[in-house]
């Protein structure tokens, strides 16, 4: 019984590994086929770029975060070996099992063919049944031979079903060993294309760094073109806010706004992406410019590069409260979720007018695409009571 037990324990443990394993690998195969995709739109966008001198600092910051999706492929790769490697350990295991078990039920076999030979004849098999000394006894002798034959037959089929799971395993082995030889060579060729391009990002860099002074003149300009909308968003949301929180006497929150903001605040972190698909090219917070040193980035929210006629979509059900257009051109959409408010910056073409009632993932409008750069780029921000937070805690696997 404890054998049994112990036995049953491997089995189920065996199992239990091998399903967590798979699970794991298709969760890394998911996600490299998402790096992949990434690195691909990157590729285009630098090849896209119409003007390589103007929009040398996109550029490079593209070419870098292409390195960096890269670096995160060959980390994904490096995992998936390692769930390889892991997988054949635990199929030698499995098949050392199955290698003894055979050998096991063979000796067994051997063991009782020999018996069987010395014991061959016919005669012997009925004088042993008719020496009983009574008719139990005989009967007994008779249901033995039956079983005997029974469990002969039994045998040999545990024999040759024992001989399949083993050509089973051979075989599962060396696919593992083929995907394990094809991620290696996958790892090896990127990584002769991040070293080229490596080498190809600080000879741009090298390029900035000559006429640092213009480049930090260029990025500080985009930011106060964009500081001036932001400045027009905080305040429009800063009155609705004032409006929300009763501060002001003419106005307070239905019941059914109040029920969406506990809404919207209850779906913390599985909020949907405001387009299809994309990547995050700038993250919330302060921070310093990633190839201008000497110049920092103020990101009341996140940018998300997309590709091109993707549609921006409301994360949540709500209001649209204002529509802005700035001096380029481009329309900011302000979204009142309750006490909540969603912006969309950048947007080319509005389907949607102030006041309207939208329901989550509803298209609002389309991007503005660059035309030197080929970007399409949404500026995506999120405000909760008056100030700004980061999207990256409300929106799932941002």
């Amino acid at each position: 019984m404890m054998r049994y037990f112990l036995a049953l324990l491997f089995c189920l443990s065996f199992f239990f590994n091998q399903a967590l394993l798979s699970q794991n690998k298709s969760d890394l195969e998911q996600k490299k086929q998402q790096l992949a995709s990434d690195i691909k739109n990157i590729e285009l966008l630098i090849d896209k770029s119409t003007n390589k001198k103007r929009e040398l600092l996109t550029n490079v910051e593209n070419l870098r975060f292409k390195i960096k999706l890269q670096q995160d492929l060959i980390i994904n790769i490096n995992n998936q070996l390692n769930l390889i490697v892991e997988e054949i350990k635990m199929k030698n295991i499995e098949l050392n099992s199955l290698l003894s078990k055979q050998k096991k039920i063979k000796e067994d076999y051997a063991a009782m063919a020999l018996k069987s030979y010395k014991h061959k004849s016919n005669i012997n098999k009925i004088m042993f049944v008719f020496s009983a000394t009574n008719f139990t006894q005989a009967y007994k002798r008779l249901q033995y031979y039956k079983q005997y034959i029974k469990y002969k037959d039994r045998q040999i089929k545990e024999i040759k079903l024992t001989a399949l799971l083993i050509d089973e395993v051979l075989g599962t082995l060396e696919l593992q060993k083929e995907v394990k030889q094809s991620l290696v060579l996958e790892n090896q060729i990127i990584k002769t294309t991040l070293d080229n391009e490596n080498l190809i990002q600080e000879n741009i860099i090298k390029e900035i760094k000559k006429d640092e002074k213009r480049y930090s003149n260029q990025i500080r300009a985009k930011q106060k073109q964009s500081l001036a909308i932001e400045k027009k968003i905080e305040k429009i949301i800063a009155e609705a806010t004032a409006k929300a929180n009763n501060k002001l006497p003419d106005f307070k929150l239905t019941e059914e706004a109040k029920l969406i903001s506990k809404k919207f605040n209850e779906n913390k972190g599985k909020l949907p992406w405001p387009v299809e698909k994309g990547l995050v090219i700038l993250r919330y917070g302060r921070q310093p410019h990633p190839i201008v040193k000497t110049t920092t980035i103020q990101s009341n929210g996140v940018r998300i590069l997309t590709s091109d006629n993707q549609e921006v979509r409301s994360i949540f059900d709500g209001m649209v409260y204002s529509i802005i257009v700035s001096k380029n051109g481009s329309h900011a959409v302000l979204i009142q979720h309750g006490n909540f408010f969603s912006v969309y910056k950048n947007l080319s073409e509005i389907f949607v007018k102030k006041g309207d009632i939208l329901s989550t993932k509803q298209a609002i409008g389309k991007l503005v695409k660059n035309k030197s750069s080929g970007q399409t780029i949404l500026n995506f921000s999120i405000f909760n009571n008056g100030a700004t937070e980061n999207p990256s805690s409300w929106i799932y696997k941002l």
